[in-house]
């Protein structure tokens, strides 16, 4: 899918979004609905090994959609009210034995090792290695690959969260959420249109803009009921009102 859209920087230029072919794969929008929409790893488990059990055409979508079920799983594990760290673990080891099928596609590679090492990071943010490592892909993703979507929103993510020492820049990301909005929410699929309007309202918070913040955070919680650390933002936000 290729979106055409007046980027925040003036010019127009091509989106394209590789990681499309998810949003269009039932049995993947039934495992995130279970993993993103209810914080139900039980169920991800099931709908995971369901999902994997009809293999894609596509060697390489098929190894991504390994990859990507593995981490929104690992990821859920970290965020649980009691986390199991070893089931994460043992779930990135797998998405770790899926990037080796990668092939031909230096773009899912990049994505998808930047994905992996995050969620190690997640795991035990001593190992600051895996976090610079990640930074260091996303990094050379966008340069690489300015017009992906993805790519674009990792980035976005990055220069948001990381600190200004190590290259953090809100406005920067701010630009990049607006550049990805301008191409149209209904084209945008339903997981990074949350993350969006997450990151964008993490910014208003940071400018004191509270209401602003709070209809962001509303928005991104209606997309997917299930996230410990949006609920910790809309709770600070309303504080603020």
């Amino acid at each position: 899918m290729v979106f055409i859209i007046s980027s925040a920087l003036g010019a127009a230029i091509p989106l394209s979004d590789d990681y499309g072919f998810l949003s269009e794969h039932t049995p993947f929008l039934q495992f995130i609905d279970a993993v993103r929409g209810k914080g139900d790893a039980e169920t991800g488990e099931v709908l995971r090994q369901r999902l994997l059990s009809r293999p894609l055409h596509d060697e390489d979508k098929q190894s991504v959609l390994c990859i990507k079920s593995a981490t929104l799983l690992a990821r859920l594990y970290t965020e649980m009210e009691t986390p199991d760290s070893q089931r994460a673990k043992e779930l990135l080891v797998e998405a770790e034995s899926s990037l080796k099928k990668l092939k031909d596609t230096p773009f899912f590679q990049l994505m998808s090792e930047a994905e992996i090492d995050s969620i190690y990071y997640l795991i035990n943010p001593s190992r600051l290695t895996k976090g610079i490592s990640s930074n260091s892909k996303i990094k050379k993703a966008y340069a690489q690959y300015p017009d992906q979507i993805y790519a674009i929103l990792m980035k976005a993510n990055s220069l948001l969260y990381a600190p200004s020492f190590a290259g953090g820049d809100k406005a920067e990301a701010l630009s990049l959420f607006l550049t990805l909005l301008e191409a149209g929410s209904s084209q945008l699929n339903t997981w990074d249109l949350c993350s969006i309007y997450v990151g964008i309202g993490r910014i208003c918070m940071g400018r004191n803009e509270w209401d602003k913040a709070l209809g962001y955070f509303t928005a991104a919680k209606a997309l997917y009921a299930f996230d410990p650390t949006l609920d910790e933002y809309i709770r600070k936000t309303k504080e603020r009102l």
